[in-house]
């Protein structure tokens, strides 16, 4: 080999090994990069999606108030599998944020079976920031969820169908946009009643009383 040969060969076959070992490190990486992009340090993955309007009383578009966030919920009230957990969690984040402007939104799934009354009396019993949305098919109420990113699928016939469903919970803000997303069925409930306090604190001055330093 002459000295010309070596002196381009060289650097090429660094620049293949440099090439190689940048996509052994990032093949690496792959499993940390959603909690490297996330902003702030965020517990719930950070998003700034467009939230569909969900229909509330009257036909009118549910807003959420200014100042404030929702924690939507799509599920059905004959669910034996996902709900029960997750109405619990969300109990739990009531109790904890009672005093923050924070409401927690049931969106039925089965409108069919899921009648306004018992809606209505099943949000009473968990708390005043409960709130029940009912689309008026079951086909608009998979329509919906599928807007927010959430699987949901009937499965059988008859009155005993049953209703797979991802489960997510969605954060929404008063700026009409999914701030947050949880999609864990084991969720730890004080980092995100961190998450919520954080979204709560950069809410501009003068907007909303919050106490963030509920227990």
């Amino acid at each position: 080999m002459n000295t010309h040969t070596l002196k381009f060969s060289l650097p090429r076959r660094l620049l293949a090994t440099a090439f190689v070992l940048l996509i052994a490190a990032a093949v690496l990486a792959l499993p940390w990069l959603p909690a490297v992009m996330d902003r702030d340090d965020f517990y719930g993955l950070r998003v700034d999606l467009p939230a569909e309007p969900l229909p509330g009383p009257g036909g009118e578009p549910l807003t959420t108030p200014e100042g404030s966030l929702d924690v939507v919920f799509f599920g059905f009230q004959h669910c034996n599998s996902v709900c029960p957990a997750r109405m619990l969690n969300l109990m739990t984040l009531h109790r904890r944020l009672s005093s923050a402007p924070v409401r927690f939104v049931f969106v039925s799934l089965d409108p069919e079976r899921d009648s306004g009354e018992s809606l209505e009396n099943a949000m009473a019993t968990m708390g005043p920031t409960f709130l029940a949305v009912r689309p008026e098919t079951g086909q608009q109420a998979r329509q919906l969820a599928s807007r927010y990113h959430d699987y949901s699928s009937r499965n059988g016939m008859g009155d005993g169908y049953d209703i797979e469903h991802s489960g997510h919970l969605h954060v929404v803000s008063s700026r009409g946009r999914r701030e947050l997303l949880y999609t864990s069925r084991e969720l730890d409930l004080d980092r995100v009643v961190a998450d919520l306090r954080q979204l709560l604190s950069s809410v501009p001055a003068g907007t909303s009383e919050i106490a963030l330093n509920d227990h």
